[in-house]
């Protein structure tokens, strides 16, 4: 076989070199050379493969000659496709005749398969792109014959890839119209019967690869039906085996198989989505088997490594380990609900009753556990059944609320959350799956309210839920979890249904504050949390001084503390701030839980402060509010006045004040004061790690108790946990309290003393939330009358600081990579240090450059403008524009007023447009499309001032250095040509240097250069306009020389391919009037003058 394919390579390289000018009689001499034999026969079919390979799929050739070779092909196609049909034809009646006469010979059958498959192999590269009637030609013979392959078990792979490429071809619906005659009763009858042998000949991975082939074949033919049903083409509407068609798909989606339903789904759900499908009868009789099938699919049993389903060992052949398992489940269990709600729109009585079923089949159900356990785990079959549970009844009732006919249906529904609140359990793992459906049946407490306080029962015994004997330190993680769960629904509900719940506030404010008293129940998080639940319900009070009053008593206990001068003396001073968290020596297990439950304090009015201001909200109706809630600010717009502004404002400080000195926690100073046995306490916390990376999160064991972790992963959790909640307080500051806090000089002038202490030493990982939090958020919500006396002052520091960090760790990377530093040892060991280092700076660097952006960049208009620029923003760092049409800015391209204030400081401008232009060098693809989206509209303001040579060519420069190290991606090409082309056609009019840096560029001469500034820069040739693609394009030719190659393509020899004379296009012959007639029709007569 290796020579017979080298030798069809060969033969190849010579087709594309005289093919078809030079050698016009290839094709008769391919037919001659089949005539001598089946090894002969199956060159030929590797020759036809291996040519469309090049041409078609690969396109290796240059694009003359590939024109030329593909359309000697497609005037062949007829004659080939005849060829590859009947040589298909005839060699499996030989097999069948052979292998029906057991007298046959070994050889030919041997023979007789090979070549076939060799036919069917080549098929696959024409079949996806060849005209359809050279498919579907003689009555749908290659149809027909690849249907009755699929019952031959040497062929029957080959010949259903065959049929998924055919079945999957694109194209108008026009062109689309032949496959429905792959529709056939004989087809599906097929399909159907080739599965189930599939099926009874036993689990092994050829038989599995068919199957999955062969309901490709099955979503491609409904995928076109999608298409072609109720597109307005004549006679097509629904197939008359379009009943068989929906048993098949029934038969692979209740398959064993996850991978196998997977596939199903996704058609199904279309089915639902079309206007004509989902009305037919057929599909409507299936949805009590499809709702059934489902609530078995939703079942999260399968993985791996288990053998307690069937699935296990279709698993085996899917997935390597139990977390590409799960991975794989949520989505499928996604398009799984998807459907769910599409039935429930269309069939909403069905769903309801086999949701109502399947909760009271639960209920009753008693509860089993893995055998050696004593409770659920997420492998135990009673958990299994209630996490679907949930999840089915989520989606169909979440559809039934939004209907209107929900009303005869509530007396079903009431009864259903009675039996649901009735329902006892002391197994923790379950109860959380009761308390998720307690809370998607909430909306029958709406309309039946004296299930209110049952209602609350429920939720508030959850909340305080715990086995005996356990106490707040000793609490398993399964309890913490449906504590906070019980917590976090009732946060939810009054969220979204804050209108209804306010009526019943003093009930709630009752319980909560007597949970609160009692000082052994809840944690610090669970009255934070809880305390969310009474202010959500305070902004409907409509009444400033009310809601005041509820957040300063929410916020009195934590003034007490966190104003307090030990806390003061704590908080500013970093060796009593060691000393107080538990790490300045190790100690005997009584103190360490004094230093715990000191951590957990500040950890509690951290939480407590952003509860507040996060759900804290104020009506922008004055006419709602009592009170003198709104005022004017300097620059004429209207200041509402926030309600937790007078107790948080004081707060803040101390809050600046922690983040300075957990910063300076990094120098080297003060990591030397720290004991040996916690200098984990600096590494980069697992969670972190794995993030960063995209690992999955490792498996733990529910059951582990939180106290068996070290005092050194404690304090590690509390200095990652208490940085992000400072940056989010800052953050929501300075989103709630606007231009008061802005106003405040106090705070202002705090914060910018601090800058040097909130920056100096941290590491990148520590230096992510200040960037991308507070930063950004303090720049977003700045009012246009601050910019001067806040920003300023802040982004004079950030600027310089970030540009010298950014410049000196990028220059360390880039170093090792042009040195390529054991680059194989670290891709071996993705965990390495460097690799997480670099990680973390490629993140930095992008949060920063998104932080520039919202600096530069002009802000939407409007009351909401903040919000909807940090969605766009957003938007903007998650997705790619590969190209732009001119130069014309859109209104968000601009610059901004503070974008405006930077450029006019000489000291800024230079920190900041540096770092810019200097990113688009660093080895990162994503920080040089970021960088590339800022850069134009700040050169479009420089140009407008007096600019230096200098800053002119380093500009340039960096945009080319860009081009050498990112060229080598396709999407950072265009936006780089683009740019760069740009900033030359702006700049390279008034300064020379322009032309000097060009010619160092390889392969630019001075001639050329000087023609291609003749007529597209100066524009001297006025005869010729030209687009600004073609312009671009030019110019991308001129400079190609720089542009970055993939190390894969730096040394390849280019094959260059001469060009033949051109191919004769057939002519096209009309009937016209123009054309000379050898017979006098009467004209000359006509116009004869009179003798």
């Amino acid at each position: 076989m290796c020579i017979k394919d080298g030798l069809s390579r060969i033969m190849v390289e010579m087709i594309k070199r005289e093919w078809p000018q030079n050698w016009p009689s290839l094709m008769s001499e391919l037919n001659t050379l089949c005539s001598l034999g089946d090894t002969q026969t199956e060159l030929v079919l590797l020759v036809l493969l291996r040519l469309v390979e090049d041409v078609v799929t690969f396109q290796s050739l240059q694009t003359s000659r590939r024109r030329d070779v593909l359309q000697a092909l497609t005037s062949h196609m007829a004659e080939l496709s005849t060829f590859m049909i009947q040589l298909l034809k005839h060699h499996v009646q030989t097999y069948r005749q052979l292998h029906s006469n057991s007298s046959g010979s070994e050889t030919q059958l041997a023979s007789s398969i090979r070549v076939s498959q060799a036919v069917l192999l080549t098929l696959t590269g024409y079949v996806d792109w060849i005209a359809p009637q050279h498919i579907f030609a003689d009555n749908n013979a290659l149809p027909s014959m690849l249907y009755s392959l699929l019952t031959i078990q040497e062929l029957k792979l080959a010949a259903v890839e065959v049929l998924q490429l055919i079945v999957n071809r694109k194209g108008k619906p026009e062109e689309r119209h032949p496959l429905l005659v792959l529709f056939s009763a004989d087809a599906i009858k097929t399909i159907l019967a080739a599965a189930q042998n599939a099926c009874a000949a036993g689990l092994d991975e050829e038989n599995y690869i068919f199957l999955k082939r062969l309901c490709h074949v099955l979503t491609g033919l409904g995928a076109q039906l999608c298409i072609l049903w109720g597109s307005g083409i004549k006679d097509i509407g629904r197939p008359e085996r379009f009943q068989d068609f929906l048993e098949a798909l029934m038969a692979f989606l209740g398959h064993p198989s996850m991978h196998l339903c997977s596939m199903i789904v996704p058609l199904l759900s279309a089915f639902f989505r079309h206007d004509q499908i989902s009305r037919d009868e057929s599909l409507l009789g299936l949805v009590p088997q499809i709702l059934q099938i489902l609530i078995a699919k939703l079942q999260k049993v399968g993985y791996p490594s288990r053998e307690d389903s069937p699935t296990c060992t279709y698993s085996r052949l899917d997935y390597d380990s139990d977390e590409e398992f799960s991975y794989s489940f949520a989505i499928h269990r996604t398009h799984q609900t998807e459907l769910v709600r599409l039935i429930t729109d269309h069939c909403p009585l069905l769903a309801f009753q086999a949701a109502c079923d399947w909760l009271r089949e639960v209920i009753v159900s008693p509860i089993t556990v893995e055998p050696g356990r004593d409770a659920c785990t997420q492998h135990s079959p009673s958990y299994i059944h209630w996490d679907a549970l949930t999840c089915f009844l989520e989606n169909v009732l979440g559809r039934l609320f939004q209907s209107d006919g929900l009303s005869k249906l509530t007396p079903q529904l009431a009864q259903l959350l009675q039996m649901t609140l009735a329902f006892q359990t002391e197994d923790p793992t379950l109860l959380s799956c009761v308390l998720s459906t307690v809370s998607t049946l909430f909306p029958v407490v709406k309309e039946k309210q004296e299930l209110v306080n049952t209602f609350l029962d429920k939720m508030f015994s959850a909340a305080v839920f715990s086995l005996p004997g356990q106490t707040k330190k000793t609490r398993t993680r399964p309890v913490q979890n449906v504590r906070r769960h019980a917590c976090s629904a009732l946060v939810k509900i009054c969220r979204d249904n804050s209108e209804f719940m306010v009526h019943f506030f003093d009930q709630l404010y009752g319980r909560i504050k007597l949970l609160n008293e009692d000082q052994d129940q809840l944690t610090q998080l669970e009255k934070s949390t809880l305390n969310e639940v009474l202010i959500l319900l305070s902004n409907k009070f409509k009444h400033l001084e009310k809601q005041s009053a509820l957040i300063q008593e929410i916020m009195e206990p934590v003034r007490i503390v966190w104003m307090a001068d030990p806390m003061k003396e704590v908080l500013g001073n970093e060796e009593r701030f060691l000393e107080h968290i538990g790490l300045c020596k190790t100690l005997p297990c009584s103190l360490d839980d004094k230093q715990g439950a000191n951590r957990a304090t500040i950890l509690a009015c951290l939480a407590t402060m952003m509860a507040v201001m996060k759900r804290t909200k104020w009506s922008h109706n004055s006419q709602e509010v009592l009170g003198d809630d709104v005022s004017a600010s300097c620059s004429s717009a209207i200041v509402y006045h926030d309600p937790c502004f007078l107790f948080v404002l004081p707060l803040l400080d101390n809050v600046l004040a922690l983040m300075r000195t957990m910063n300076g926690m990094w120098s080297p100073e003060s990591r030397a004061r720290i004991p040996v046995e916690f200098s984990k306490v600096f590494d980069i916390p697992d969670n972190d790690k794995t993030a960063v990376l995209g690992l999955t999160q490792p498996s733990s064991d529910n059951y582990e108790l939180p106290a068996n972790r070290s005092t050194t992963e404690k304090i590690q959790g509390f200095l990652s946990t208490a940085q992000e909640h400072c940056c989010h307080v800052l953050a929501s500051a300075c989103d709630n309290m606007g231009h008061k806090l802005y106003a405040s000089r106090p705070f202002t002038e705090h914060l910018v003393q601090s800058m040097a202490l909130l920056l100096n030493h941290a590491p990148d990982n520590r230096l992510r939330p200040v960037i991308r939090v507070f930063m950004k958020s303090l720049v977003l919500h700045c009012p246009a009358d601050c910019h001067g006396d806040v920003l300023l002052p802040v982004l004079h520091y950030l600027g310089d600081f970030m540009l010298q960090r950014l410049t000196c760790a990028w220059d360390v990377v880039n170093k090792r990579i042009d040195m390529g530093e054991d680059s194989e040892t670290r891709e071996s060991n993705q965990e390495s240090q460097e690799i997480i280092d670099e990680m973390f700076l490629r993140l930095i660097t992008r949060d920063y450059l998104d932080l520039l952006s919202s600096v530069f960049k002009k802000k939407n208009g409007g009351t909401d403008a903040s919000e909807g620029y940090i969605m766009e923003e957003m938007m903007e760092s998650d997705s790619v524009t590969s190209e732009e049409v001119g130069h014309k800015m859109t209104e968000s391209e601009q610059l901004g007023e503070l974008g405006k204030m930077i450029l006019q400081d000489e000291s800024l401008c230079k920190s900041m447009v540096v770092c810019v232009y200097s990113s688009l060098s660093w080895n990162d693809t994503q920080t040089c499309v970021k960088s590339l989206n800022i850069c134009w509209p700040i050169l479009q303001q420089i140009v407008e001032k007096p600019i230096t040579l200098g800053a002119a060519k380093y500009l340039f420069t960096c945009l080319l250095l860009g081009l050498q190290v990112h060229g080598q991606h396709d999407t950072c090409l265009a936006l780089l040509v683009q740019k760069t082309f740009q900033h030359y056609e702006s700049l390279r009019p008034r300064f020379d240097v322009l032309q000097e840096v060009m010619l160092q560029i390889p392969g630019v001469t001075q001639e050329a250069l000087q023609t291609f500034d003749r007529r597209f820069i100066f524009k001297e040739d006025h005869k010729k306009l030209t687009s600004e693609k073609s312009r671009r394009d030019n110019f991308k030719k001129l400079i190609g020389g720089i542009i970055g190659r993939h190390i894969g393509q730096m040394f390849k020899r280019e094959i260059i391919i001469t060009d033949l004379r051109p191919v004769g296009k057939p002519v096209k012959h009309k009937n016209t009037s123009d054309e000379p007639e050898r017979t006098d029709i009467g004209l000359v007569a006509l116009f004869a003058h009179d003798s």
